[in-house]
This record gives C-alpha cells, sequence and structure tokens, in this order.
C-alpha cells in the first residue's frame, strides 16, 4: 500500500521564471509563440525565440514545429514584486508542466531540481523515480499539461514523418520558412 502523497503547491520561489542557460529556456509550439507575442505586445514586453526543430519538405519550404523562447534572466511576465505570472492562464506547456520536465521524443518525465518544492520533498522524488505512476497523484495539473504536450508534440512527428519532412540545421536552405499549422492548414 502507497501511504498519501503530498500533491504538489507551487512556493512562488521564481527558480521557473530565471534562466541563465540556453537549455533551461522554455521550448514552444509556433501557437504558443504567437500567442506569447500578442500577450507582450498587450504588455509592452519585448521577446525573442529561435527555431528549434525545423524540417524540409520537397519544394524547399521549411517548417518550424518548435520554437525555442530565449530569456537572459527573468521572464518578461514574471512579476518580481508580487512572485507571479502576469499570463498564468495563457502560459505554455512548458510552464504548466513545470517543475516537470518533458524529453521528446521519448516523453521521459524529469524533476526540475532547480524547484524549492522538489528540494524540499527530496523522499517523494525518490519515489516518484522508483515509481512513475504515481507522478499524476503528486503533480495532476503538471502532468496534464505533459501529457497534452506529448500528444500536440506526437500528432506533429507523425504529420512530419507522414509528408516524408526531413530535419534542417540551416535556415539559409530554405525556400519559404512558416510553422507547422500554417503548412498544415495550406497543405493539408
Amino acid at each position: 500500500m502507497v501511504r498519501q502523497l503530498p500533491r504538489f503547491k507551487c512556493l512562488y520561489c521564481d527558480h521557473c521564471c530565471y534562466f541563465e542557460k540556453e537549455y533551461e529556456m522554455p521550448t514552444v509550439f509556433p501557437w504558443e509563440k504567437r500567442l506569447l507575442e500578442e500577450l507582450a505586445e498587450n504588455l509592452g514586453a519585448s521577446l525573442e525565440f529561435k527555431p528549434l526543430q525545423v524540417y524540409m519538405d520537397n519544394d524547399g519550404s521549411c517548417v518550424v514545429t518548435l520554437y525555442r523562447w530565449i530569456i537572459q534572466g527573468y521572464c518578461p511576465f514574471y512579476d518580481r514584486e508580487k512572485h507571479r505570472c502576469r499570463i498564468h492562464r495563457d502560459k505554455p506547456y512548458a510552464c504548466k508542466m513545470y517543475p516537470l520536465l518533458l524529453e521528446m521524443p521519448s516523453g521521459k518525465l524529469m524533476l526540475s531540481g532547480k524547484c524549492d518544492w522538489v528540494a524540499n520533498n527530496k523522499r517523494v522524488a525518490e519515489q516518484l523515480s522508483r515509481n512513475v505512476n504515481l507522478i499524476p497523484r503528486v503533480f495532476p495539473n503538471e502532468f496534464e499539461a505533459a501529457k497534452n504536450a506529448f500528444i500536440e508534440f506526437s500528432s506533429i512527428a507523425e504529420y512530419v514523418e507522414k509528408k516524408g519532412l526531413k530535419p534542417v540545421t540551416d535556415l539559409k536552405t530554405c525556400a519559404t520558412i512558416m510553422d507547422i499549422d500554417e503548412y498544415i492548414a495550406r497543405y493539408g
């Protein structure tokens, strides 16, 4: 019998909203990027993104499936006085699932060592590493976000494979560049 596990409760420590190294920065889907840009415009914030995962079709059109949200220091949506996210309802999956980290394409879930709640609950983290089926009990909302992100990623990967798109590392080789959802709308 599994004893009662504590449920994750954000301690508002701000570690999830501060970035130094690029690999720590969130990845976002193209539609999340566009929403973030719209929210930033309304709040007077400046954002930067770079294509992270790009594919090319036989005609030289490139398709961006994931972006890296480049954030140096605090997230522009983080209110440092109130210790709260100013776009909480609209934040991307990468933020909604934290402190869960989702490895793509494997779907492996990990816990962020930067999160104070995780650091304060090391026994729970150890228990979760031995029995990953308990993760949804401790992180129900975060797990749901991770699950939805994985479904989106998997659907895109399936589409990319079905269309025979090939990975691209140099965007200079692209005749055109568009987001995956725009590509799907145009070419089906």
